[in-house]
This record gives structure tokens, C-alpha cells and sequence, in this order.
């Protein structure tokens, strides 16, 4: 399912079960592609909403879903015994599902972010093929989030959050087949470039709970992006970790803003919303389709899908 903020209404799924997405305006959206693990689907839910809601330009927020890349036989890897999610290796398919064009992030589903992402694209330097936190981190802790083993590695935690060239032709090795049958040394310490390939980005976007800082009296800091990489508030064991308060707002946040009635856009006057709510109900479902079929040119069918408001004051 594929959610973005906008006017125009197409299919932007790279997988062949396409879903409605809604684009703000004819800016190219920021695609974003979050990791997404059944068990976490409340962590994905709050980090999407995060997104969208500080986002000042138009984004894209795509699940990696690895049931569905199984369906449509881009994933067919079996999981290993240290693998701690389902995303642990789909994550690498990023420039794949992005058609190796343009910039793209990846990012765990595990973080909150409290920055705008235009600062994020902001950053972006073609010279580079990818662009991450390049940490020095060395977790104390045998286990995390509900029991998985930890596992210790250079360039730990550097794959957690990504911002890839899709187009640099270093990039294109990663097909998936490469992704399907690489070990994890190659993929995650990114063993398919070379160094000076590899751009760094401020710690502050992928701000690692226990580890990193807020020095006191310094703004450069302070976080734009939380990683709740040991376990967040969402798992029980996790319930009173460092920050777990902020992240419980945005999740009761998140909530109010679920409940909220389907409100969508009127497409002979061009006005912008479509949809505001994340739970759509049958009850509307059979007025809601006609007007998305006669906006969809191409004859894609319309679904029930999950949405948010990008700025509530638009949307009236």
C-alpha cells in the first residue's frame, strides 16, 4: 500500500498489485520506502504518519511488504535465524523498486521522525551512490525488540536508514537476484561500493536510542529522526525506554487523526484532499468508488486503502 500527499491520482505500486496513491501536485514526490514486519505494523503506522505530518513537500511513503514481494516472485530469500525482521535483506531492493531512477530512502520501520524530510532531501549530493549515518556503534545488549538475538558487525545499523542514488550504476548490481543470494556481510556493509561511494549524513537523522546524545545548549544535536533500534514503546519490555514518550504522542496522534470520516476530492474543481482516514469503512466504500473510477483514466480498479491528511487545514 503506498501512501503519499497530494492531487493527482494514479498507480505507483512497483509491484504488479498496484495501489491508489494521491499526489500533492506536479512536483515528483520524495519516495520513501519504510520496511514493514507484521509485528510491527503499529511502529510502521506511527513512522508513516510522522513523515507526512512534517513533510513540506510532496512524499510518497512505500511499504516493503516481503509477502507481497514473495507473491509477485521479486523475494524468495528464506529467513535466517538472525534475522530480526522481515525486512532485514528486502531493504536492499530499494533502487529495484524505484526503477533505478532518481533518490530514494530507505528507513526502518522503528523511527520517528521529528524533522522535515526536505532537510533530509536537502542533503542529497550525486557524487554519492548512497548516503546514511555512518555510526561507530557496538550494542552492549545480546537481545532486542521481543527477543531477537543481536547481532554485532561493522557498519552496524548504517543500512537503517539510506538515502540511495537508484540511478548511479553502482547501484543497479543490486538485483533481485543479488539481493536474494548475497550473504549479509556483502549487503550490509555494502560491499558492492567502494568507499568514497558512500556519502555521510548527520546523526541526528538516525538518532540511535541508548547510543547518540543531545549535548545540552546544542541544537545540532538534537534528533530529527529517532531509531528506537533496540525496541520501542510498541513492545512491552520497551514501554518506558528513552523518548518512548514522544513516540506514545504521536501514536495517540495518530489514533484521533484514524478516526476521522472520509473526506475526498472533488475532482471537477481540482481541490486538492481525497482521504483523511487510515480505516476505511464498508459503509462508504460504495460511494466512494465511483468517484475515484472517474479520475482513474487508465482503468486501474479501485481499493479500500489507508491514508492520512498531510495538512488537516486544507482538507476543510
Amino acid at each position: 500500500m503506498v501512501i503519499s500527499n497530494g492531487e493527482e491520482v494514479k498507480s505507483a505500486s512497483p509491484n504488479p498489485q498496484s495501489d491508489v496513491t494521491i499526489e500533492m501536485d506536479s512536483q515528483k514526490p520524495f519516495k520513501m520506502f519504510v520496511g514493514y514486519d507484521p509485528r510491527e505494523d503499529l511502529a510502521y503506522e506511527v513512522c508513516q504518519y510522522s513523515i507526512l505530518k512534517r513533510s513540506s513537500i510532496p512524499v510518497e511513503v512505500i511499504p516493503i511488504k516481503q509477502s507481497e514481494l514473495r507473491q509477485n516472485g521479486t523475494y524468495w530469500r528464506e529467513r535466517g535465524k538472525l534475522e530480526s525482521t522481515e525486512f532485514s535483506f528486502s531493504r536492499f531492493l530499494t533502487p529495484f523498486l524505484a526503477n533505478y531512477k532518481g533518490w530514494a530512502v530507505f528507513v526502518d520501520c522503528d523511527f520517528l521522525y521529528l524533522g522535515d524530510v526536505k532537510d533530509l532531501r536537502d542533503l542529497i549530493d550525486d557524487k554519492y551512490a548512497i548516503m546514511c549515518v555512518q555510526h561507530d556503534y557496538t550494542p552492549k545488549e545480546t537481545t532486542k525488540m521481543d527477543g531477537a538475538v543481536q547481532t554485532v558487525y561493522p557498519r552496524k545499523n548504517w543500512s537503517s536508514m539510506v538515502l540511495y542514488n537508484c540511478g548511479h550504476p553502482k547501484n543497479k548490481v543490486l538485483t533481485p537476484e543479488v539481493v536474494n543470494t548475497q550473504s549479509g556481510v556483502f549487503l550490509h556493509r555494502f560491499q558492492w561500493l567502494d568507499d568514497h561511494e558512500i556519502g555521510s549524513v548527520p546523526f541526528v537523522w538516525n538518532f540511535l536510542v541508548g547510543h547518540n546524545r543531545v549535548v545540552e545548549g546544542d541544537p545540532a544535536t538534537l534528533p530529527k529522526a529517532i531509531h528506537y533500534t533496540l525496541g520501542g514503546p510498541w513492545f512491552e519490555a520497551w514501554k518506558d525506554c528513552e523518548f518512548g514518550d514522544l513516540w506514545l504522542k504521536e501514536m495517540e496522534e495518530y489514533k484521533k487523526a484514524a478516526e476521522k470520516k472520509v473526506a475526498w476530492m472533488d475532482f471537477e474543481s481540482g481541490k486538492n484532499w481525497i482521504v483523511t482516514t487510515s480505516r476505511m469503512i464498508d459503509s462508504i466504500k460504495d460511494e466512494l468508488f465511483p468517484v475515484l473510477r472517474g479520475a482513474l483514466s487508465s482503468g486501474i480498479e479501485p481499493r479500500l486503502f489507508d491514508c492520512f491528511v498531510h495538512r488537516e487545514d486544507e482538507c476543510g
